[in-house]
């Protein structure tokens, strides 16, 4: 089975709407499953982590996302989902392509 980086959308665009990002963690928790339909293992950072770091939280979001991009440096491939690209998005998406990690847009 592949790793598979889940990249989509976390919070809400600034200014900070905790409804949105209650609607993209929903979403990205849809994505994880995609990724186990597909016979694959996958991992998503900002879904696995919204219990232990708070973005509102100095510090905290810059640290969830260093660890994030370090997990996805063991991944096979990184999956896109959704409408929007995020700035964290582009991050990881770029990250990836430095990697040579293949970037799949589904």
């Amino acid at each position: 089975m592949k790793l598979i980086y889940v990249c989509s959308p976390c919070r809400g665009i600034r200014p900070y709407d905790p409804d949105k990002t209650r609607l993209n963690i929903l979403d990205a928790g849809e994505y994880c499953h995609e990724v186990i339909k597909a016979g694959h293992v996958p991992v998503a950072p900002h879904y696995f982590y919204r219990d232990i770091f708070n973005d509102e939280i100095p510090g905290q979001r810059e640290k969830a996302f260093e660890m994030g991009l370090n997990l996805l440096i063991k991944c096979n491939e990184l999956w896109v989902f959704g409408k929007t690209i995020s700035v964290g998005m582009k991050i990881e998406i770029t990250f990836a392509e430095k990697l040579g990690i293949p970037v799949v847009n589904k």
